[in-house]
C-alpha cells in the first residue's frame, strides 16, 4: 500500500483521482500531496475552470508572492463572471472572491494564493507567465466528460457565436475561437473531429511587432451548432442570447 497508509484506500477509487495521485506522487511524503488529493478532486466543474483560466487566466510570482488573475470583457461579460465564473471558482477553491473593474474596460478578480497557483503549474503543467504554448492538461484529455466541461469554460471566455455571410447569398451561425498556442489548438481540433464536427483552421497573421499570430478554429453551420449546444453546451450568457437570437433552444447542465 502507497505510503503505508490504508486508510487512504477509500480517496482513490475514482480513475480521476489515482492519475491525479500519480501525478502527485513525485512531491514525496508530504501533507500538501493529500490535501491536494482531497481538495481538488478532479470533476468536470475543475475541467470547466480550466477551460476558463486557459482562456482568460493568468498566474505568475512576482517577489515571492503567488499571484492569479481572470480578467475579462466588463461589457459583455459582467454576468458571465458575476453569476458563474465567480460561484464555480468558490465552489471549487473554497475561497471568497469579488470582482473589480480595472482600467480599459477589464474586469475579474486577482487573489495570492500560493497553494492555488501551485496546483495549477505543478499538478497541471498550466504555466506561469505568458500562456504561448498552453496545453489542455493530460488528466482532463483521460475522459470525454472533462474534454467537453473543458470547451465549455474555454469557448465562454476564448470564444464567440457569430454569423457569416455564404457565397454572398445566405447567412450561416459558427462557433468561432482563437489561440496564440497551436499545441492548444491542435489539441482542441482534435478532440471536436473525435466528437464529430467539421472544424475549419487558418493561421493569423497580425501587422504589428508585438502581436502574435493566431490560430483560428471554427465549427460552421446550424447543424454543427446545434451539435455543439447538445453534446457541449454553453454557460456564457452572451452566448446562450446569440443562440436565442438564432433560433436555437439553448440546452441546460
Amino acid at each position: 500500500m502507497l505510503f503505508g497508509q490504508k486508510q487512504h484506500k477509500k480517496q482513490l477509487r475514482s480513475f480521476a483521482q489515482r492519475s491525479l495521485f500519480l501525478e502527485l506522487q513525485s512531491f514525496g511524503k508530504n501533507k500538501k500531496l493529500w490535501r491536494w488529493l482531497k481538495m481538488y478532486n478532479l470533476n468536470e466543474d475543475l475541467a470547466e475552470e480550466t477551460g476558463i483560466h486557459t482562456g482568460d487566466g493568468s498566474m505568475n510570482i512576482y517577489n515571492g508572492v503567488y499571484c492569479y488573475t481572470l480578467a475579462c470583457h466588463y461589457i459583455d461579460d459582467k454576468e458571465y463572471m458575476d453569476n458563474y465564473i465567480i460561484p464555480l471558482y468558490n465552489r471549487i477553491y473554497s475561497i471568497k472572491i469579488k470582482a473589480r473593474l480595472w482600467s480599459k474596460g477589464a474586469y475579474g478578480f486577482r487573489i495570492h494564493n500560493k497553494e492555488i497557483v501551485e496546483f495549477k503549474n505543478k499538478v497541471f503543467n498550466l504555466p506561469l507567465g505568458k500562456k504561448n504554448n498552453i496545453e489542455i492538461p493530460k488528466q482532463i484529455l483521460n475522459k470525454d466528460c472533462y474534454k467537453k466541461a473543458f470547451l465549455k469554460g474555454f469557448i465562454g471566455t476564448d470564444g464567440s457565436v457569430n454569423t457569416f455571410l455564404a457565397n454572398k447569398k445566405k447567412v450561416y451561425p459558427r462557433v468561432e475561437m482563437c489561440n496564440v498556442s497551436k499545441n492548444l489548438m491542435s489539441q482542441i481540433n482534435g478532440i471536436l473531429k473525435s466528437f464529430g464536427f467539421r472544424t475549419s483552421t487558418w493561421l493569423i497573421h497580425r501587422n504589428h511587432p508585438r502581436w502574435q499570430e493566431e490560430i483560428r478554429l471554427t465549427v460552421n453551420g446550424f447543424k454543427m451548432l446545434k451539435k455543439w449546444n447538445d453534446l457541449i453546451g454553453f454557460n456564457n450568457p452572451k452566448q446562450i442570447r446569440k443562440l436565442e437570437q438564432l433560433g436555437i433552444k439553448e440546452q441546460h447542465f
